[in-house]
């Protein structure tokens, strides 16, 4: 039986404590936690057992439309409906919400751009080997080849390094040119500063500068540029300009 406020003042409740008790339940209200009345809150008592609220009726089909994402929000939600303590109850309806938004995410299309460790390409490197090729004197054919093999090389940069996984001759292949080409390309590449080759043993390993692209954890990245200071950039001539 709902107790009028003024009951409650009669029972020696103050207007500033009744107040409070109707903030109190406003914020309860808002975070989804169970009702308790105004005599319930001044009497410091939690709220009384009531029917919880059912989960909602869907069918499968129904069900298997909101996905799996979709399901545990649903499900969330209803827990928050069903909870006692305000403080769980606006746990769940903040993982809910986190639930609805992937459960929103687009269905992959064509591509995964998140998978298979993605090189973080800097747009300042990018823009200094074209202009570098531009100023150069390669013809515009021989400066989209750099910059298509280029890119080859920054796909195939290795884990945590500086170092490209393929070789030239895996290079030429890739982009069905001769072998003479891809040296010439790979020439004009270096003279621009874009890569710079390192002998090791008998074969020259392709290498990029992890300030223009790095593949791996960016916690790392400063260890992997020192090792590149220390280990190429003492090795090479200064770039062309």
């Amino acid at each position: 039986m709902a107790v009028s406020v003024l009951e409650l003042r009669r029972r020696g409740y103050s207007e500033d404590d009744i107040a409070l008790a109707r903030v109190t339940q406003d914020a309860h209200r808002r975070t989804g936690a169970p009702y308790r009345s105004l005599t319930e809150i001044l009497a410091g008592q939690p709220a009384r057992p009531r029917p919880s609220a059912p989960v909602e009726d869907l069918t499968a089909r129904q069900l298997r439309r909101r996905g799996s994402y979709g399901q545990a929000a649903l499900i969330a939600d209803q827990a928050a409906l069903a909870e006692k303590d305000p403080d769980r109850a606006a746990q769940a309806r903040y993982h809910a919400q986190g639930l609805k938004v992937l459960a929103q995410t687009p269905h992959q299309l064509e591509f995964d751009f998140f998978g298979g460790g993605n090189v973080s390409l800097g747009h300042q490197f990018i823009d200094t080997v074209q202009a570098r090729l531009l100023q150069s004197d390669a013809t515009s054919a021989e400066q989209d080849a750099a910059m298509a093999t280029l890119l080859l090389i920054v796909r195939h940069l290795g884990w945590q390094s500086y170092t490209c996984e393929k070789t030239a001759t895996d290079l030429a292949e890739m982009r069905g040119k001769k072998k003479q080409a891809m040296a010439e390309t790979l020439a004009l590449l270096e003279k621009v500063g874009a890569i710079s080759r390192v002998k090791r043993g008998r074969s020259k390993v392709i290498t990029v500068t992890p300030e223009g692209a790095f593949r791996g954890d960016m916690n790392r990245h400063a260890e992997a540029v020192d090792r590149y200071r220390a280990e190429v950039v003492q090795l090479r001539p200064e770039p062309a300009e």
